[in-house]
């Protein structure tokens, strides 16, 4: 699981240090009098990045493999609430000791995470800013078009919030669909402090999400034929934030998912040993 993860880390931080040189490379160029290099150094760029987005989401997808695995295999040795809080301290009573135990068996698969996870937003961030400055650049500097934001703007602020909603939704981070009326005291213990953590993320998320919309119609300027390169790279910013945000938001809830699966099927495993015994 260890080596899996580094092999991740180390992977996402590629695909991170290409997306910030195809970056780089769409941005300087931009800046150029000369609207043929600018062209090709917006493909060239394009190509680049293609290629490290299609990558990362390789990454990404195989990050929630090693996770549902990990979560499979504990399973298949035949843990339970009851195994995971084998402690020395007697002190604590029997529904809340497993309880936390299994919290930090949790609490350490995240830490584990935590560093992936930051790498995967920038990247997502950055990919989707690279993505954006090569459309708008070649667009205005390169063919001499403007764009008008209004019907783009209208668009984003609606479909990253109800997009965003969706997925809180999608989630179904209840006490109901964790047990289905199996409640046992140490599983109940432990659902209602993870999904306390959960909550909070998810709605901490949704706002920021949700107030950044309404910030953009206030900085964003519309791109033309003879607006600086410096204002495109702004509007590619505050786009690629919502843009990345939601995407980073729909990778977190698939592993937050996995936490769930996992919770309600060594819940659901200790009531079938009780129920046979």
């Amino acid at each position: 699981m260890e080596n899996e993860l580094k092999k991740a880390r180390k992977q996402r931080l590629l695909t991170l240090a290409l997306a910030i040189v195809s970056l780089v490379v769409s941005a300087v160029f931009s800046f150029s009098s000369f609207r043929a290099l600018n062209g090709f150094a917006q493909l060239v760029s394009l190509t680049l990045l293609s290629y490290t987005f299609l990558h990362g989401l390789h990454v990404d997808l195989s990050l929630i493999s090693i996770f549902h695995d990990v979560a499979l295999l504990n399973l298949k040795r035949g843990v339970t609430v009851e195994a995971l809080g084998s402690s020395d301290d007697q002190t604590l009573t029997p529904s809340r000791q497993p309880s936390s135990t299994l919290s930090n068996w949790l609490a350490r698969l995240i830490r584990d995470l935590e560093s992936i996870l930051e790498i995967v937003l920038f990247s997502y961030i950055i990919e989707f800013m690279g993505f954006l400055n090569i459309i708008f650049d070649f667009t205005t500097r390169v063919l001499g078009f403007s764009i008008q934001l209004q019907p783009l703007l209208s668009t984003f602020s609606m479909i990253v919030p109800i997009s965003a909603s969706i997925l809180l939704g999608l989630s179904q981070w209840s006490e109901s669909t964790a047990f289905r009326n199996l409640l046992e005291s140490s599983c109940t213990y432990i659902w209602l402090e993870t999904i306390k953590g959960v909550r909070a993320l998810l709605f901490g998320t949704f706002m920021i999400i949700f107030i950044y919309v309404f910030l953009i119609y206030a900085i964003l300027i519309p791109p033309t034929s003879s607006t600086s390169a410096s204002y495109i790279l702004t509007d590619s910013l505050f786009f690629s934030i919502g843009l990345g945000s939601l995407a980073f938001l729909t990778f977190l809830l698939m592993l937050l998912t996995s936490f769930r699966d996992f919770i309600h099927l060594v819940c659901s495993q200790e009531q079938t040993q009780e129920s046979r015994g």
